[in-house]
């Protein structure tokens, strides 16, 4: 597409001049009778270079420099004066992105063709240098949001082998721990101390039934860990049943939610289709998501967990809903992008690594929220079933 040039002159025949010989270079050119027909023109139009007059009536030269600085800050200015002193063109150059400070009557008209055509490829070579410096920062981030999701995927590895460490030490000791209370509780229960006052008896027994409860979450915890130690290792992939992830992801957050005085309520649909998927991985979005509502959410609040199947097409919604502050609405388009966060602490990478997560299972996320009311954080997974499932590389190898 043609450059398209301005010509700002009060006088007619100038202004005929310049565009005569500027015509064969193949230029779009427009012409301005003074400074303030001039800044209407910059601000309806792109232009490349801009040939202006110093003195004029209405609006002066720097009036025009100053209109190009502020809407077109990559044209290029030729300033053209018959008026010229060393006090104007300081003036001039003070006033924006000046070119090139010509007296009139020009010696040789011919020149101002060589001074257009060097102001639009230098105009040229700086907008080349932006967008290459632009790529270069996309390519930047990107380089840095891959290295941050390699290093995030290490650490559930490293994470996933300690946690099986650590639950197959604490699993026997539990065991033993279950299984003493509940004869303590049989013996109990069979032959009651003669000495021993209702009252006693009654608070051994309550002390008896939170051990059990005690050691069989304590079990959970560990079961859990076991789970998430398995689905560790990014591209390690099973049938997943959701409401299992929500319920280990549970383990870890509702004891969080109780000590800051919110309510967590959860609505699990029964018979949900399984997803292939990482477990680990999923656990991590929704533990996120639950953290994240934590965060956002006063003491009385609550937290709304809901599982759903969806039929077209085919697969899980869940639903984590708070009652919080909210999201403002110029926040909601960059919440997923990389190192964006409104907490003092943030990283800003919780929510982008979420969504790469739910993406790479061929899912979605989606949020919608009402300053002072709070927000619904909402994943699709796609579903899947025994049949359609790939076979695990092991089995692949030897089938």
């Amino acid at each position: 597409m043609p450059e398209r040039v301005l010509i700002v002159d009060d006088e007619e025949d100038l202004r005929y001049i310049y565009t005569r010989q500027l015509r064969g270079d193949g230029y779009l050119l427009d012409t301005a009778v003074d400074g303030a027909d001039a800044i209407e023109k910059i601000r309806a139009h792109e232009y490349a270079v801009i040939l202006t007059d110093m003195r004029m009536p209405r609006k002066d030269g720097l009036a025009v420099i100053a209109a190009a600085r502020e809407h077109l800050p990559e044209a290029e200015i030729i300033v053209l004066t018959g008026h010229g002193s060393l006090e104007n063109a300081l003036q001039a150059f003070k006033a924006g992105n000046i070119f090139e400070y010509l007296l009139k009557p020009l010696d040789d008209i011919g020149v101002l063709n060589t001074v257009v055509a060097r102001a639009i490829e230098r105009r040229n070579l700086r907008k080349h240098n932006r967008e290459l410096f632009e790529q270069l920062q996309r390519a930047y981030e990107e380089l840095r949001q891959k290295s941050e999701a390699l290093i995030q995927q290490e650490k559930m590895s490293a994470i996933g082998a300690l946690a099986a460490g650590v639950a197959h030490e604490l699993n026997n000791p539990l065991t033993a721990v279950v299984g003493f209370a509940q004869l303590l509780a049989e013996k109990l229960q069979a032959h009651r101390p003669d000495n021993w006052s209702d009252a006693e008896y009654e608070r051994v027994q309550q002390a008896l039934e939170h051990l059990v409860a005690g050691a069989h979450r304590s079990r959970d915890i560990v079961s859990s860990l076991l789970r998430f130690a398995r689905a560790s290792k990014p591209d390690a992939r099973s049938l997943v049943e959701i409401n299992q992830v929500l319920r280990d992801s549970f383990i870890f957050t509702e004891h969080l939610l109780l000590r800051h005085g919110i309510a967590l309520e959860k609505h699990l649909a029964p018979d949900l289709p399984p997803v292939w998927g990482n477990m680990a991985r999923l656990q991590h979005v929704f533990t996120n998501l639950l953290i994240n509502a934590q965060q956002a959410t006063p003491s009385g609040g609550v937290v709304r967990v809901t599982s759903e199947p969806c039929e077209a097409p085919k697969g899980v919604w869940v639903h984590v809903e708070d009652t919080g502050e909210g999201i403002p609405p110029e926040a909601l388009e960059q919440i997923f992008e990389p190192f964006y966060t409104r907490k003092a602490e943030g990283t800003g990478l919780g929510l982008s690594i979420a969504k790469q997560i739910v993406q790479e299972h061929g899912g979605e996320i989606r949020v919608v929220s009402e300053l002072g009311s709070g927000s619904r954080f909402s994943v699709f997974l796609p579903a899947t079933d025994a049949q359609s499932a790939p076979l695990p590389q092991q089995e692949r190898q030897t089938a």
